[in-house]
């Protein structure tokens, strides 16, 4: 799968490029740390595009240095505003 900005990526895309669980993908949109881009119309199944890998790549970086979710939510709300 190419990495152009306008690439979109189903749940599993965004299991194997960054190596989190499905779960995990899951709970970090049930958290408001990422938000799905879309849903397709046939099957509902949500989508995500590029920022979304690097949101997701970041929040990756900020757990490896030790920070809670709640940490990273804030300084990622932070650095959005």
């Amino acid at each position: 799968m190419s990495d152009t900005p306008d690439t979109i990526y189903m749940t599993s895309d965004l299991v194997s490029v960054t190596g989190l669980g499905r779960h995990t993908v899951y709970y970090y949109l049930k958290l408001g740390l990422i938000q799905e881009t879309g849903r397709t119309w046939r099957g509902n199944y949500r989508y995500f595009n590029q920022a979304v890998v690097k949101r997701l790549q970041k929040i990756i970086a900020l757990r490896a240095e030790g920070l809670s979710l709640d940490a990273i939510k804030q300084r990622l709300e932070d650095t959005t505003q």
